[in-house]
């Protein structure tokens, strides 16, 4: 998990316990996908959260009796509060980094808020820039995701239309959802397919449309679903990549991809993933050389050679007007 992962779940649990005084570890381990005692090492680092002068009063006090959970904040921070034009806007633009999805309307509403307070200070010859940002729509939540979400939920089976990219086909299925996975920037849908009779992960992008249905189906104990989560790349894609990065772009590297990246010689990385095809893998090479380089398969070695070929072609060839 990258750090921008684990603040959105920090943010969460502050969030969601302090709505819900008293929640159970079960249940909040369950809201955040972990183990009770994964999440009990969690609420322990929670404890270092707070505001200079980090005086012992002014942490997050995050605590555990009988089994359920509390927080309570410094009381400074139940004071209104007063930011600058600027420290709204980078609030504004840093809210554009959440994911809807998870929790759609309380980032519409925060977005709503800081917009509006920050229209109220902006006079005729404001800077063209600051117009831009306040009127750039946010990323539109997908009415499929909040429907998937329900199904996981209230254990319902749902019917959906999914492309396969490797087929070039659309194909109509009914699917138990298990959970919601995101992964490399992009979201996934695991669950059993009544089609291909077994577990499948589906690319959310990919999925056309989604209905739900009544029918209800039994959901796998909770063991099964921590493996099939621990197994997550393995039904990404059959093909196993290995691509090495060096000094210059490897904090990138281990930023974006977290747990897929391994420590390399001088100071570099090797980004361990699961495809299908290999072009996403080239074209990740290619964006990145020449700070990159493929390592497995040999394939993968020979279509990054082509294409490298290909581009130097293009650049030879003459510009038709």
């Amino acid at each position: 998990m990258n750090v921008t992962e684990r603040i959105n779940r920090i943010l969460f649990i502050l969030s969601y316990v302090s709505k819900n005084q008293g929640v159970t570890i079960e249940k909040l381990a369950e809201q955040v996908g972990l183990r009770p005692k994964q999440l009990m090492k969690e609420l322990d680092f929670m404890l270092l959260i707070g505001k200079p002068p980090f005086r012992p009063d002014d942490y997050v006090d995050i605590y555990v009796e009988d089994e359920q959970v509390y927080v309570e904040f410094d009381q400074m921070l139940n004071r209104p509060l007063r930011l600058t034009r600027p420290e709204a806007m980078a609030l504004l633009m840093s809210l554009k980094l959440l994911d809807p999805e998870v929790d759609p309307k309380t980032v519409r509403s925060l977005k709503n808020t800081i917009e509006k307070a920050i229209s109220n200070t902006i006079d005729p010859e404001a800077r063209p820039e600051d117009r831009i940002v306040l009127e750039q729509p946010s990323r539109p939540v997908s009415r499929y995701f909040s429907l998937l979400r329900q199904g996981i939920d209230q254990n319902r089976k749902a019917e959906i239309d999914y492309y396969s990219l490797t087929r070039d086909s659309t194909s109509h299925r009914v699917i138990h959802p298990y959970f919601l996975t995101k992964k490399m920037g992009y979201w996934y849908l695991t669950g059993y397919c009544e089609l291909r009779k077994g577990l499948r992960t589906f690319k959310f992008e990919r999925i056309l449309s989604v209905e739900l249905y009544r029918d209800k189906f039994t959901p796998p104990e909770e063991v099964e679903t921590n493996k099939y989560k621990h197994n997550f790349l393995k039904s990404m894609g059959s093909r196993r990549i290995e691509i090495y990065f060096d000094s210059k772009v490897a904090p990138w590297i281990k930023e974006r991809w977290g747990s897929s990246v391994t420590k390399a010689e001088n100071d570099g990385v090797v980004l361990n993933l699961a495809c299908e095809t290999l072009e996403y893998p080239s074209r990740l090479v290619l964006s990145f050389a020449p700070y990159a380089k493929p390592l497995n398969p040999p394939e993968l070695i020979e279509k990054v050679k082509k294409d490298s070929q290909d581009i130097i072609q293009l650049y030879k060839s003459k510009v038709v007007h």
